[in-house]
């Protein structure tokens, strides 16, 4: 996903000189992921660090959002799979960020000063060579010298830090709320929904459950008489306790979802380096 946004936006914004000669058809290059939106959600490694770069998620388009198939059969349009029509790797390389990097660092290397593109080609670089790891034996010279690069004028140990927070699960709210915004509703699987308050709510049910069960099961017991005379156990009918009243207890208020309707050639917000 990394790879297929930053190769288009550099074709976007490489020299015009460049693009002239390149572009003589009017072709426009534009990333679809190759996923559902809401497959987003699955995927937070990804939705993660386009919320953390301030990258707006929701000009990006999605395979579910786009007549691929009629387009196609129109003529209107040619597909490139990034690691396979382009950006290939090879023993040399172990990340298709660290080519991207290498092609557009002498032509145009403003490009690569863009604080969004930095931040995303440096944790793709990482994320494929699992922080420039030896042992893992996916991380090469090429790679490790991009990322020398695109680390220029970060403060120290920016690298390390960027890797551990792409490997956490990120839960924090404002993240969450990025999530229901860019990509819908959460899968109906009660997995993906609010983590801090569904770790507030659940206790406090289960706390209130088990004192009501507590109570009514002393009162059992003390109602339960043995009558020496005649052998048998009188048993008091316990009068029905009223229910103490329980906190009113709200439902998160669910974002309304934007109906996404597949787009035959809607490009004119495809991509968005807007502040979050």
């Amino acid at each position: 996903m990394v790879a297929a946004i930053c190769y288009a936006w550099l074709l976007e914004n490489r020299p015009l000189k460049s693009k002239a000669e390149g572009d003589k058809d009017g072709c426009i290059v534009v990333p679809v992921m190759n996923v559902k939106r809401k497959r987003m959600w699955k995927q937070r490694q990804a939705a993660w660090l386009f919320h953390h770069a301030g990258l707006d998620a929701t000009s990006l388009l999605f395979a579910d959002e786009v007549d691929l198939e009629g387009l196609i059969m129109a003529g209107q349009l040619s597909i490139l799979v990034v690691g396979q029509d382009i950006l290939r790797t090879n023993e040399e390389v172990g990340s298709p960020c660290t080519i991207l990097t290498d092609n557009y660092c002498e032509d145009a290397y403003d490009l690569l000063q863009t604080p969004v593109m930095k931040k995303l080609l440096l944790a793709g670089i990482l994320l494929d060579t699992q922080n420039l790891n030896a042992y893992a034996k996916l991380s090469m010279a090429r790679d490790a010298e991009a990322v020398q690069l695109l680390l220029v004028g970060s403060v120290p140990n920016y690298r390390n830090d960027l890797f551990d927070q792409l490997m956490q699960d990120q839960r924090d709210n404002s993240f969450f709320q990025a999530l229901r915004h860019n990509y819908g509703k959460p899968p109906n699987d009660g997995g993906y929904d609010n983590g801090l308050q569904r770790e507030q709510m659940i206790p406090q049910r289960k706390s209130t459950s088990i004192s009501h069960h507590e109570a009514s099961a002393q009162s059992s017991d003390k109602n339960t008489n043995y009558d020496p005379r005649n052998g048998k156990i009188n048993k008091d009918q316990p009068k029905p306790a009223k229910p103490s009243p329980l906190p009113d207890q709200k439902a998160p208020a669910a974002a309304p979802e934007a109906s996404r309707g597949k787009n035959k050639f809607s490009l004119a917000k495809w991509f968005g380096f807007g502040s979050k």
